[in-house]
């Protein structure tokens, strides 16, 4: 992933805000220059890691030979391509603990979907997912690229969340779309350790903070507003950006 590096001084620090995705990282401004570059380029590493990683088995799983199989399939006859699909999508489930996956149509329904380990039946599927944040860019990418959006509270998983999405592509033609979800508390434990990180979305609201566990679950006011959850970067450093 090419990153582009920003940096930003606070008085409490240095902020390095890595692309347009969620990813900044403050540091004790009483740290030393070799110091504070040494840490900022190991968290760097370990966001782009982890993100990569992420990446890689989203489009490793979109080649399956599954999809190729459910839509060579006549329409009357995909119930066993489906549940094949719905296997491959909980072994990923398993390996990299996604909130949410599914495979979603090019007009908008969803058709298959698990959240946690449990599979949608077919009566429970989302019938259009065309509004989704991850919906027309995830169409938009080409081959074997992944989409990966601001972060947003997911209607399934009731947490916030970043969605990756890659198009699912059968004879040169994009068939459907493949997503999951990464809960944020996974960037909250991949940053914690040694001076504190900050993890900030593009619109700069604070969604990980390694000195304090942050709630990231639908509250009972069903708000889905990032406000409603998270402080700006300057409201979390008490004082503005220099």
């Amino acid at each position: 992933m090419h990153l582009k590096l920003k940096s930003l001084a606070l008085a409490t620090g240095v902020v390095l805000l890595i692309g347009m995705q969620p990813a900044v990282f403050a540091t004790p401004a009483t740290a030393g220059e070799s110091e504070l570059s040494s840490l900022i380029a190991k968290k760097a590493a370990i966001l782009e890691s982890l993100h990569k990683k992420a990446k890689k088995a989203l489009v490793n799983s979109a080649q399956d030979k599954v999809f190729p199989n459910y839509f060579h399939a006549a329409h009357g006859h995909r119930h066993e391509a489906k549940a094949k699909i719905e296997q491959v999508t909980l072994a990923v489930q398993s390996n990299f603990h996604v909130e949410e996956m599914c495979l979603i149509d090019p007009s908008g329904p969803e058709i298959t979907r698990i959240v946690g380990s449990v599979i949608a039946p077919d009566e429970e599927l989302s019938p259009d997912e065309s509004g989704a944040i991850f919906f027309a860019p995830g169409f938009a990418k080409a081959p074997r690229r992944v989409h990966l959006s601001p972060p947003y509270m997911s209607p399934d998983a009731h947490k916030w969340v970043l969605a990756y999405t890659t198009p699912v592509v059968v004879d040169d033609e994009k068939k459907a779309i493949l997503h999951y979800e990464h809960g944020l508390d996974v960037f909250q434990n991949a940053l914690k350790g040694g001076a504190y990180i900050l993890a900030v979305s593009e619109d700069g609201y604070v969604i990980s903070d390694s000195r304090k566990s942050l709630n990231i679950i639908l509250n009972n006011d069903n708000s889905e507003e990032l406000a409603g959850y998270f402080q700006t970067l300057e409201q979390s450093e008490g004082a503005g950006l220099s």
